[in-house]
């Protein structure tokens, strides 16, 4: 395996402090560091881009703490839809999306299986994915009869300007999540909008009941752990400001129980939640 460091992607300097390491799932140790001047976490040093490969092997279609149990279900299908329904509702995407006139344009970054771009679609909107799994996009194009794309976003040419751009639990995948936020600025039409979901590392956040064993902090398959405040000068940088700002979520109990109904009612409400969803316009 070959691994580099690397500067914070906020302050652009070396200054940083480690705050523990953990082994991946096949036993290769990884240090999350924490910048010094501005508070971002993420992975130093970290796996090069093409190494990435190795770690994703059965990631979509094998349960781990670290995937997904096979994904291509028609049950994980709901449980996505009705996930992203809820996102969807929370930053108000159906009053954007009823303000647009004539055709409207979507892509959705990460976009796995494409259950997202399948659901645009059936609401009259032109959607189209890009993810680097194959077997994903295989899926989507096959089997859902989808516009997706395979291959890194970053280098791939688009031909359209979008009026909304998702990044739905991909952010913290990124190796470069602040290019992937300028190239999504210019591919967004005036005042168009960027919709993002990611894990949250927050002192007020469940993330502090679990230190070490929060269940997002899967290395090397997250990167980075954004705070609100880390994330908002992000995007205030690349040209965005945010307009609508919720967390959800805090993995206490387990799923169905009363316990977990009842914490993930309570984080939800109180912002609380050890994720947190964005809603951000370009800025012009």
């Amino acid at each position: 395996m070959s691994y580099e460091t690397v500067p914070c992607i906020l302050c652009n300097t070396y200054n940083f402090k480690p705050l523990f390491s953990k082994p991946s799932e096949n036993g290769h140790l990884f240090t999350l560091v924490q910048c010094r001047h501005c508070g971002l976490e993420f992975v130093n040093p970290r796996p090069l881009y093409n190494e990435m490969h190795k770690y994703y092997k059965e990631y979509f279609s094998r349960r781990t703490d670290r995937g997904y149990n096979n994904y291509f279900s028609e049950s994980m299908h709901r449980e996505v839809l009705r996930l992203l329904m809820l996102n969807l509702q929370d930053l108000h995407f159906y009053d954007f999306e009823n303000s647009l006139k004539g055709k409207k344009y979507a892509l959705d970054i990460g976009c796995a299986a494409g259950y997202f771009v399948d659901y645009l679609k059936q609401r009259g909107w032109y959607a189209e994915g890009i993810d680097i799994a194959q077997d994903c996009i295989e899926y989507a194009q096959h089997s859902l009869g989808l516009d997706a794309y395979c291959g890194d976003f970053l280098s791939f040419q688009f031909n359209k300007r979008f009026h909304c751009i998702t990044l739905w639990a991909t952010i913290e995948h990124l190796h470069h999540p602040d290019r992937f936020i300028e190239k999504i600025y210019t591919l967004l039409h005036d005042n168009g909008m960027l919709y993002l979901s990611t894990c949250r590392s927050s002192m007020f956040s469940a993330r502090m009941l679990y230190g070490r064993k929060w269940r997002y902090y899967n290395f090397p398959h997250h990167l980075y752990f954004f705070s609100y405040r880390t994330l908002a000068k992000l995007l205030q940088l690349k040209g965005f400001t945010i307009t609508r700002f919720i967390t959800y979520g805090s993995g206490i109990g387990k799923p169905g129980t009363v316990v977990r109904t009842l914490a993930d009612t309570l984080a939800k409400r109180l912002y609380l939640g050890d994720m947190m969803l964005i809603a951000a316009r370009k800025v012009v």
